[in-house]
């Protein structure tokens, strides 16, 4: 005799599954945890839903679930959805690949792409209602301008989950902070959901919200998944696989983004700084191997410097040093007069001058008379000034990691990176601000500090295909 089972939520995170028989299936067991205080009562993890439900099809399995009952748009938005823009050819062969892929997948695109139209697309093709998980308050504005701006969508239909609205409608805009504490409510309505700038729902706290979700469909939107703690294997597992259908060269040889160039100015440490680096580098690397220590990634660093800091002195002495170490390369003397060179260069140009340090963004700012903008800026003025760049009144801005991600950034053609890094995805972030497509060609000045920390970074960027 069949076993019938109900699925729903309760008020817990898991679903529940009642029923009316002991489950004794292996492969649907691997998804389950019988609940030991009621009997043939099981938990799963959300985003398991849809593969749950297909093995319970196949294995004869009565199902009665009254999980995402009602997940189509309205008529009311099905007429409105359309977007008004024709799509590139990487933009349709990646939207395709997403259809083909059972509507799962990260398409990896660098800024100005047109990532957020795949997206648009993408939600009418599937006719799903649909949430928007983005990390900043500005790109939740600027994902609800879009859907006003692409499609034929009222403010009035775009729901809003953040900055201290709640207001859910069939299409939803949320932070990745809002969605989390509103997940109960979220997994109520929406089989699709659109995660932008993907990497960032790698981080432990924003992982709920993928695995707290039933949605049948997923799309990921980022320049590229990679992640220090490398969290990118678990977003392709939850999101749906990488999707790379053109590198930033190929954008840039057609057309569809600006023309660029990247250029490694080595600028050499002052006498008395390289010395005092070098006694830094000494001290740090000295601790490293007394204590037969090999540091590969962040994880290494962390755990062999950072958590040693309060059972070993050395550590912190090693610790100490190598941050004054990176804090002289990257905020070096002769760093800032290679920027006041190419300010003076480009005096006519957009400039965005990006630092790793506040310190040297507010240093850079002071002499040069350029606004800056850092996590410490309160979002009233930092509006101003990117609405000032953006309209031409200020021709230059300098700032930290704050605006690597989530800005529009108009005619910027000129970009200098003070202190770099070499994650792949900062710097194709960083090279984005200057790819919107102008006249001419754009240009991406990186300070290298040689014989330093900065050279690794650098050079274990290059292996990136996303490049």
């Amino acid at each position: 005799m069949s076993i019938e089972v109900n699925i729903r939520f309760k008020l817990a995170f898991d679903l529940i599954l009642e029923a009316s028989g002991r489950i004794e299936d292996k492969e649907l067991l691997k998804f389950l945890k019988e609940n030991p205080k009621k009997e043939n009562e099981y938990r799963a993890s959300p985003h398991n839903y849809q593969l749950i439900q297909r093995i319970m099809k196949t294995k004869k399995y009565i199902v009665n679930s009254f999980i995402l009952e009602d997940t189509d748009l309205s008529e009311n938005y099905l007429k409105r959805i359309g977007v008004k823009l024709a799509l590139r050819d990487y933009q349709i062969k990646a939207l395709d690949e997403f259809t083909d892929n059972d509507g799962m997948g990260i398409v990896i695109l660098p800024t100005a792409a047109g990532k957020t139209i795949i997206g648009l697309k993408a939600i009418e093709r599937l006719k799903q209602k649909t949430v928007i998980v983005v990390p900043t308050k500005n790109l939740l504005y600027q994902w609800v301008e879009h859907l006003t701006k692409y499609t034929s969508l009222t403010r009035d239909l775009i729901g809003q989950l953040g900055d201290q609205v709640r207001d859910i409608k069939e299409i939803t805009v949320t932070t990745y902070d809002s969605a989390r504490l509103n997940i109960n409510e979220l997994r109520k309505h929406f089989n699709f959901i659109i995660f932008d700038e993907a990497h960032h729902a790698g981080a432990k706290e924003t992982l709920k919200v993928l695995e707290g979700l039933p949605s049948a469909y997923r799309l990921g939107l980022t320049a590229t998944p990679d992640r220090s703690d490398k969290a990118e294997e678990i977003l392709f597992e939850l999101i749906g696989k990488p999707i790379k259908v053109a590198r930033v060269t190929d954008l840039a040889e057609n057309g569809y983004i600006a023309k660029y160039q990247h250029k490694a100015i080595k600028v050499q440490l002052d006498q008395d700084e390289r010395e005092l680096y070098n006694d830094y580098m000494k001290t740090y690397r000295g601790y490293l191997k007394s204590r037969n220590i090999q540091i590969r990634t962040p994880e290494d660093y962390e755990k062999y410097l950072i958590f040693r800091v309060n059972q070993d002195f050395k550590a912190k002495e090693a610790l100490d040093s190598h941050r004054k170490a990176r804090t002289l390369v990257f905020s070096s003397k002769a760093k800032l007069r290679k920027v006041e060179d190419l300010l003076i260069q480009h005096k006519n140009d957009q400039i965005i001058i990006f630092s790793e340090f506040n310190d040297m963004v507010y240093d850079i700012s002071r002499r040069h008379l350029i606004p800056a903008i850092t996590h410490e800026t309160k979002s009233n003025e930092r509006e101003d000034i990117l609405q000032r760049f953006n309209q031409g009144e200020y021709s230059k801005i300098v700032t930290g990691r704050v605006l690597d991600e989530g800005w529009d950034c108009g005619n910027v053609n000129v970009g200098i990176i003070v202190s770099g890094t070499g994650q792949a995805r900062q710097f194709i972030q960083r090279l984005g601000r200057i790819l919107r497509p102008k006249e001419g060609e754009a240009l991406l000045y990186e300070l290298i500090t040689p014989e330093s920390l900065e050279t690794g970074t650098a050079r274990r960027r290059k292996d990136s295909d996303v490049i």
